[in-house]
C-alpha cells in the first residue's frame, strides 16, 4: 500500500519557516547566561521539504478529500548551546475551505526530531549533574518527539505552481524519557512555494453498507505501560501505567466525543532523598503514586486510527499536597492540604518549582485492529510540560 502511493504524488513544496521558542525558564536561562528572563528567544529560523499523496481512500474522503504527506525539517535554534534539529514526520493536509483560488486547511503532523546539542554535549567535561552556566537544560537526549500542528492558505500563482502561508506550533520534546526535558515550543510562520501535479478529482463518496446502521456507541477498556525520569541529577528510571473505561457518541463518521475514568500510575513517588526541589518526596506516604481523574474525550477517525486531545481534572491527587516543594517543607507533616480544585498558574504548570495542577491533557493515537482490539499510544501533559509518554492496547464494543 505504501509503494502504491506513489502513483498518486499530489504536490511538492520547499519552504522556510522562522519564528521563536516560547519561555519556559529552561530556554532563556541558556541564551542569557543562566538567567531567567521571561522572554522569548528569537529568532529561530529553518527549512522544510514535503511531498503529499493524494490517494483514492475512503478514509481521506471523509475528510473533504485530504492528503496525506512526508516532510523532512530544519531548524536552527539561533544559539550555539541550542544547536540545530532534524525532523523527519508525516502529516495530513485537511482542507477546511476549498476554493477555485484558495485554500484554508489544517496540517497535524507527527515525528521525530534529532537534535545536535542536549545537556550531556553542553556541559563541561568533569561538571556532570551540576548547575552550569550556559548548559542546555532543554532538551536531555538526541532522539525525540516532533510535533509540527499548523494551519495554512494556499493560494495559486501560475499553471501548477502556489504559494502556501502557515502559521502554527512545533513541539521537540522526549516525553520525560530522559531528564533534562522542558523540550522547545516554537511558534512560527512558514512561506512555502509548491508544485502540484493534480487537481482533487470531483468524486462521490461511496456509500459502505455499513453505514446504512452506523454503530452510535462504545465503551472501551484500555491500559498503557512506560517509564520517565523526573530529574536529570537522579538518572533514575522509574514505571509509569495507567488505565482508562471510557464510552463514546458516534456523532459523524470522522468524529466521536466520549467520556471516562483515568487511572495513572507513576513510580516515581517513592520516598527517597533527592535534590529534586519540586515535589517533597521525602514526605511520600504509601499511596501517593496513584492518581484517578474524569476526562472528556474528543476524537477523530481517520479509517483504522483515532486521534484524540482528552482533557482531564484530577479528583483524586494526593501529589497535589507535595507541591510546591519550598511550601510543603514548612508545614510539620510536610504536605498542604488543597481542596480538589485550587488556583495555581497554569502556564508554569509541571515545571521546576510550581505545582502539576489539578487539570491534565492526554494525546492519544489508536489503531483499531479486528477482533475489536486497538493499539495505543499516549503522551500525558500538565499544559505545555509533558510528564511521560506510554504504549498499550485495549478492546472496545
Amino acid at each position: 500500500m505504501i509503494l502504491s502511493l506513489f502513483f498518486f504524488i499530489h504536490s511538492i513544496s520547499a519552504s522556510f519557516v522562522g519564528g521563536g521558542v516560547m519561555p519556559d525558564g529552561k530556554v532563556d536561562k541558556v541564551v542569557n547566561d543562566g538567567v531567567a528572563t521571561n522572554r522569548w528567544h528569537a529568532p529561530v529560523c529553518g527549512a522544510d521539504m514535503r511531498v503529499s499523496f493524494a490517494p483514492d481512500w475512503r478514509a481521506l474522503q471523509d475528510w473533504n478529500h485530504a492528503r496525506v504527506g512526508v516532510g523532512l525539517g530544519y531548524w536552527n535554534m539561533g544559539h550555539e548551546q541550542l544547536g540545530h534539529a532534524i525532523t523527519p514526520y508525516i502529516y495530513m493536509d485537511v482542507p477546511l475551505v476549498r476554493l477555485r483560488h484558495f485554500e484554508l486547511g489544517l496540517r497535524p503532523g507527527v515525528g521525530a526530531a534529532f537534535v545536535t546539542k542536549t545537556y550531556r554535549n553542553t556541559v563541561p567535561e568533569g561538571h556532570m549533574f551540576m548547575d552550569v552556566m550556559g548548559a542546555n537544560e532543554c532538551i536531555g537526549s538526541v532522539t525525540n518527539l516532533y510535533f509540527p500542528e499548523v494551519i495554512y492558505v494556499n493560494f495559486p500563482i501560475a499553471k501548477g505552481w502556489g504559494l502556501s502561508l502557515a502559521g502554527g506550533w512545533y513541539h521537540i520534546s522526549n516525553g520525560s524519557t530522559r531528564q533534562p526535558n522542558s523540550g522547545y515550543n516554537i511558534f512560527a510562520g512558514e512561506l512555502a512555494l509548491k508544485y502540484d501535479w493534480s487537481d482533487v478529482p470531483e468524486q462521490k463518496n461511496v456509500v459502505d453498507e455499513t453505514e446504512k446502521n452506523p454503530k452510535r456507541w462504545s465503551l472501551s477498556l484500555s491500559g498503557t505501560a512506560g517509564g520517565r525520569q523526573v530529574y536529570y541529577k537522579d538518572n533514575q528510571t522509574f514505571v509509569v501505567a495507567s488505565v482508562h473505561v471510557s464510552a463514546y457518541w458516534h456523532a459523524h463518521p470522522i468524529f466521536r466525543l466520549g467520556a471516562g475514568v483515568d487511572v495513572f500510575y507513576d513510580g516515581a513517588y517513592i520516598r527517597r532523598d533527592t535534590d529534586f526541589k519540586k515535589t517533597n518526596l521525602a514526605a511520600v506516604q504509601p499511596g501517593d503514586c496513584w492518581r484517578v481523574g474524569l476526562s472528556v474525550q474528543p476524537e477523530f477517525v481517520v479509517g483504522s486510527f483515532t486521534l484524540g486531545v482528552h482533557l482531564g481534572a484530577y479528583v483524586h491527587d494526593p501529589v497535589k499536597e507535595l507541591e510546591p516543594y519550598d511550601l510543603a517543607i514548612q508545614s510539620q507533616t510536610g504536605r498542604i492540604e488543597k481542596p480538589v480544585f485550587y488556583a495555581y498558574d497554569l502556564l508554569k504548570a509541571g515545571s521546576a518549582g510550581n505545582p502539576d495542577g489539578w487539570l491534565y491533557t492526554s494525546v492519544v493515537l489508536r489503531y483499531h485492529l479486528p477482533w475489536n482490539i486497538f493499539l495505543q499510544g499516549m503522551m500525558k501533559s500538565h499544559m505545555t510540560k509533558v510528564e511521560f509518554v506510554s504504549v498499550g492496547m485495549g478492546f472496545y464494543y
